[in-house]
């Protein structure tokens, strides 16, 4: 089935759902203190807000579009009531370019589409011609995080790494979660691991894998069948908040691997168009959702806090605009997020604290 006619059709259904759900019309606000849903037991998420900000923000000035326009960054990252202020820290690192090998791991079905759109590859290429070494690691769309975790440590075990170099994995959506269930099956893979980053990552699962399971039963996988390999079919499953809740009580994230995480939310009216009925359904439980995840559910535990993007769970990482013109025109959110400066400042922040970390032992 060509790609436009899959987004026609999951467009239909996300209007249909539209029409089942009345959310509480609670008000958007972002005067309001950062919240992150822990499991008891796990460790707290360190603030990390006010020094990325700067990072971004002075990343973002530099580029041609935004130059400035100090209205910029705040419209990107969005300051909730209890992040402090920036304290004048130096200026963001240079790329160390022969330190960091990192690999990107794309989400939920993102393998099915791989020819539409990859988690920040527009922003690979760019940051690649300025000396990183940046890469996808695409994992099975439709398994379960256990099977993606196996060919994440297959992957990473037959990496040549040079001498000096680190390596940092970058998980979108259920990606993240693909990631740490490697860090914890495969020792030996997490040795080589010095950070991890979530962006817009399914750390605790959501709401909607249970609401939605038996409506991808029987849709979507009839849609996306010949698209991608079916795999161990478990990946819904492994985004239902028991699963992944109750495999974080159970399971200690390695102390050797420093965790990072950026969360998206944003208002309605910059949600894609495919997102619009998750948003609503998400509203029923608080309005600071990125349409598929909320926003206390999108950090690892013991990790550091980046920041809040402002844009929904696809457009903080996928290039949707620069897909054909149908689904251009359909589905890609009304504000395009600068994503090459967003995983920028992220490799600049973790080379910073990894830096000050080694300093520190």
């Amino acid at each position: 089935m060509p790609p436009a006619r899959i987004i026609l059709n999951l467009a239909i259904i996300g209007a249909f759902l539209l029409g089942c759900i009345s959310p509480v019309k609670l008000e958007f606000t972002t005067d309001f203190p950062a919240p992150v849903r822990y499991v008891v037991g796990t460790p707290p998420a360190n603030d990390g807000r006010a020094r990325f900000r700067e990072i971004f923000c002075r990343l973002l000035a530099e580029e041609p579009d935004y130059q400035g326009s100090a209205e910029a960054c705040e419209n990107f990252l969005l300051r909730l009531n209890d992040e402090s202020l920036p304290n004048g820290g130096p200026d963001p690192l240079a790329a160390k370019s022969t330190r960091y090998r990192v690999l990107v791991v794309p989400g939920f079905l993102n393998e099915c589409f791989a020819g539409i759109a990859l988690p920040f590859e527009d922003a690979m290429v760019s940051l690649n011609e300025r000396g990183y070494r940046i890469q996808a690691l695409v994992v099975s769309g439709r398994s379960s995080s256990d099977a993606n975790a196996v060919y994440i440590a297959e992957t990473i075990g037959n990496l040549n790494l040079d001498e000096d170099e680190k390596l940092v994995l970058v998980g979108h959506s259920k990606g993240a979660v693909d990631i740490l269930h490697c860090l914890v099956r495969f020792p030996q893979a997490a040795s080589r691991v010095v950070a991890v980053v979530s962006v817009a990552g399914a750390i605790n699962g959501s709401p909607l894998a249970v609401k939605f399971a038996d409506i991808y039963s029987s849709l979507t996988r009839s849609m996306l069948s010949g698209r991608c390999n079916t795999g161990d079919d478990g990946a819904m499953n492994s985004l239902q908040p028991a699963v992944r809740m109750s495999w974080l009580a159970a399971n200690p994230l390695p102390d050797s691997v420093s965790y990072f995480s950026v969360v998206a939310f944003t208002r309605r009216e910059h949600i894609n168009l495919l997102l619009k009925s998750g948003y609503d359904f998400l509203w029923t439980y608080g309005p600071r959702n990125d349409g598929l995840l909320h926003i206390a559910d999108q950090v690892i535990p013991g990790g550091t806090l980046l920041g809040y993007a402002n844009t929904d769970h696809w457009s903080v990482v996928l290039p949707l605009e620069d897909a054909n013109s149908f689904i251009a025109g359909t589905v890609q959110a009304p504000q395009v997020f600068p994503r090459k400066v967003l995983l920028h400042a992220v490799l600049v922040s973790v080379a910073e604290a990894l830096q000050k970390k080694q300093e520190q032992n």
